[in-house]
């Protein structure tokens, strides 16, 4: 769970015929709850600094990906993306580092507690709240770590803290009966978190909207199927949200529907989602084709360049014929020698009817016919 001096900028359908668009709307989000769940978070870090001053930093995350970070001595909370400085007021702003000050009290108060409980062994004390939001409903959490280990934590949903090390026994007691203090934590995970979470991400969204910005990004790709004379055509599409969103690939302007395979909802682990839609087609190099990406918010494509050639294919297709010529070269060779010479020995090379085996070397990655569909 935690580690010591631990970056505390990281967190924690297919068918012969398929519809012309496949949709990734927000009922089919909800179905995939790994995918439509998104996080809230804030992670504190207290050390040890110059002078034996104790040094402050808070963290604050949505969805795994960093939008706020405040640390001692200025103890301004800044912004860190793009949205978050167009979407916040400078009000907003002051409110945040006015709670960041107060966070940096109370974080050092508590410091220096902890301290005392451990015998004044602590050097890293580390903490991480917040609220995780997916199609069951919302789950809370307060853990704190001590010098890179598991320390205590309190569950808002039962108002009690819980001794993770025997260090923390006491302390947990203690705790237990800051009944103030406890229902206030638990106020946070269970309305504040939940809250805030929802208006980032209708900020976010509305940001989008009126920009037309996102971080969404689209990819092409082809491999040549060496069984027949198909070849695997592929979008790939990643975003921080994917919810509405339809994706289609085209052969100079007409969809592609049929066959078509969808892979996904899936998450990427840093705050973002993929998606993967592929079809099997003789790709005729005199084509256009597109992946073709559409919302409320976007439309885009992109064109995929040079869709036979793959250079890391090509040489699949080099080695037969260089080993077909070595091996004629060298079997020539040897029946010149063995008629001059009268040796009969054995043969470098297996024979059958007469026919000299050739082993022929076929790329196993990015099989299209190995990809399932979801």
């Amino acid at each position: 769970m935690f580690s010591k001096h631990e970056d505390m900028k990281t967190s924690l359908v297919g068918g012969s015929q398929s519809p012309l668009w496949i949709y990734f709307s927000l009922l089919i989000c909800v179905s995939h709850g790994s995918v439509s769940s998104g996080t809230h978070e804030i992670q504190y870090m207290v050390r040890p600094g110059p002078n034996n001053k104790p040094q402050f930093q808070q963290t604050t995350l949505f969805n795994g990906q960093v939008i706020f970070t405040c640390s001692s001595p200025a103890l301004l909370d800044q912004p860190r993306q793009q949205w978050v400085t167009h979407t916040f007021t400078q009000e907003q702003l002051q409110q945040r580092h006015k709670q960041c000050r107060g966070q940096y009290e109370q974080h050092l108060s508590w410091y220096a507690k902890i301290n005392e409980t451990t015998s004044g062994t602590l050097d890293v004390l580390q903490r991480r709240r917040g609220c995780i939001k997916n199609s069951s409903g919302v789950s809370a959490f307060d853990e704190w770590g001590v010098n890179g280990e598991d320390f205590l934590t309190f569950d808002p949903q039962t108002v009690k803290w819980t001794a993770l090390s025997d260090r923390a026994i006491a302390l947990a007691v203690e705790w237990n009966n800051l009944d103030i203090r406890n229902y206030v934590y638990r106020n946070f995970g269970q309305s504040v978190c939940p809250e805030t979470y929802h208006t980032l991400r209708m900020s976010r969204a509305a940001w989008i909207n009126n920009t037309g910005q996102t971080d969404m990004e689209l990819h092409i790709f082809v491999k040549p199927i060496l069984e027949n004379a198909f070849s695997c055509i592929q979008c790939h599409v990643t975003g921080s949200d994917l919810s509405g969103v339809r994706i289609q690939l085209t052969k100079d302007g007409v969809p592609l529907d049929s066959g078509v395979k969808l892979i996904g909802l899936l998450p990427n682990g840093d705050g973002t989602n993929q998606m993967r839609v592929w079809v099997e087609a003789i790709v005729d190099s005199t084509s256009e084709y597109r992946c073709e990406v559409h919302s409320g918010s976007v439309n885009e494509s992109v064109l995929l360049d040079h869709p036979i050639y793959d250079e890391n294919i090509q040489p699949i297709y080099i080695l037969p014929g260089v080993l077909l010529l070595v091996i004629i070269v060298v079997v020539v060779i040897y029946t010149i020698h063995k008629r001059r010479r009268g040796f009969k020995g054995p043969s470098s090379f297996e024979e059958n009817d007469g026919l000299t085996h050739i082993r022929t070397y076929t790329s196993k990655e990015w099989d299209c016919s190995k990809e399932t569909s979801s």
